[in-house]
């Protein structure tokens, strides 16, 4: 393949990656806390109950993934992109509609679903696909979108919602996200070239028509299992710190503008952070770049529990470092860790999948301590707990950097 030519798709994938991050990822899923309040507040719902529909799109992700590698397999990967970027806005619109916890329940779902075809995961593969050095380096570039999307974002869904209420809030980011998702996916991704897959190693994984393509290689076996335990408890504490951010801050007195605007600031640290993962990942590995997920995020943790100004704003920025890294960046460089690059678009879906039972659980676990007792804060020292135990997962079970499959 020509090397101009070969350079120029690259760079429009990174491109595409990017913005596919920053407006379908970021709008549909990451702003979704903002909206807890006002539609709590509007419907009358107690965050608990609600807390039962945010959980569902990450079940949606979690079926969708388990999955995913036989689709991609048998569809492509930018079909199958091209095709969740259009349910996604129509299914985000029809959000805007809904009056009731089993119709949001339902929407979030297809949500989760649809996304999990649409956004970090097939780019990943298309990125394992066409690159063959610096992989997750340029990883943690494409999913510093989700980040910057989730910052500029955040502050348009606060004004969209106090100006507009959130349902006309909803119905105005879907037609962003719509025009921005789907123009990129059909003018900006396409598969790699069967020479571009043989030399990134990852040919035996791709589609190839007919009876070549690879057969389905079995990850729950062995060390993988609790592997896959250590991701889940990993992401509650995740989804824990991520999701009560914004309400906790104004639950102890602070306005909903000012939760909004140190959201969208560690946000910002957050994109940073996932250039950070990939760059520590292709470094030192996957158990170095675990452990500060580790670190980081108990430091944001001890922010919220303590939060009275400057510095323990610092502390959760910090803390939002590397926090959603974990599924956009830590996952295909795990899966790619442990299978090597033929195995892992069949491992990465069963690793995101474990990854967002954790997402999954946090909701119903902080909703029903919320309801119980009026406060996150038990379930602040609950996640730090889990994150400092998860480190005995990371030192005993993930392979050193020399140890890693290629």
């Amino acid at each position: 393949m020509d090397t101009q030519k070969l350079k120029r798709d690259r760079a429009m994938l990174v491109t595409g990656g990017i913005l596919i991050m920053l407006t379908q990822l970021s709008i549909s899923t990451n702003c979704f806390s903002l909206f807890i309040v006002p539609i709590c507040n509007d419907l009358g719902f107690m965050r608990g109950q609600f807390s039962v529909a945010q959980s569902m799109i990450s079940m949606g992700g979690v079926v969708a993934a388990i999955f995913s590698g036989k689709v991609f397999n048998r569809f492509g990967i930018v079909n199958t992109m091209r095709i969740s970027a259009a349910l996604a806005a129509i299914i985000y619109f029809m959000q805007s509609n809904v009056s009731t916890i089993p119709g949001f329940c339902v929407v979030n779902f297809l949500l989760g679903f649809c996304n999990c075809f649409g956004t970090s995961v097939p780019l990943s593969l298309l990125i394992t696909d066409w690159f063959t050095e610096k992989r997750n380096t340029i990883t943690g570039i494409v999913m510093m979108g989700s980040g910057l999307g989730t910052s500029i974002f955040n502050s348009v869904a606060n004004s969209l919602i106090l100006g507009f209420g959130w349902r006309s809030a909803m119905r105005m980011l879907t037609v962003i996200m719509a025009v921005c998702s789907l123009g990129t996916d059909l003018l900006l991704l396409k598969e790699a070239p069967e020479s571009v897959k043989a030399l990134s190693g990852s040919k035996a994984a791709a589609p190839a028509g007919g009876s070549s393509k690879q057969s389905e290689v079995p990850f729950f076996v062995g060390k993988h299992i609790p592997i896959a335990f250590m991701c889940a408890i990993i992401s509650i504490s995740s989804g824990v710190f991520m999701n009560t951010m914004q309400p906790h801050l104004q639950d102890i007195g602070y306005t909903q503008t000012y939760a909004a605007h140190l959201y969208s600031v560690s946000m910002i640290m957050m994109a940073i952070g996932k250039i950070l993962h990939g760059m520590i990942i292709d470094r030192w590995g996957v158990r170095v770049s675990n452990t500060a997920i580790v670190i980081t995020a108990s430091l944001g943790l001890i922010g919220l529990i303590r939060f009275s100004g400057l510095f323990t704003a610092a502390l959760i920025c910090i803390g939002m470092m590397f926090i959603s890294s974990l599924n956009v960046v830590g996952a295909p460089a795990l899966a790619e860790a442990l299978g090597g690059s033929a195995n892992k678009k069949f491992f990465l879906g069963k690793i995101s999948a474990c990854i967002n039972v954790g997402y999954m659980l946090a909701p119903f676990i902080y909703g029903a301590v919320y309801d119980r007792v009026g406060s996150y804060m038990p379930m602040y020292f609950v996640a730090i707990g889990l994150l400092l135990f998860s480190l005995i997962g990371i030192w005993g079970l993930l392979p050193a950097k020399k140890d890693q499959k290629a």
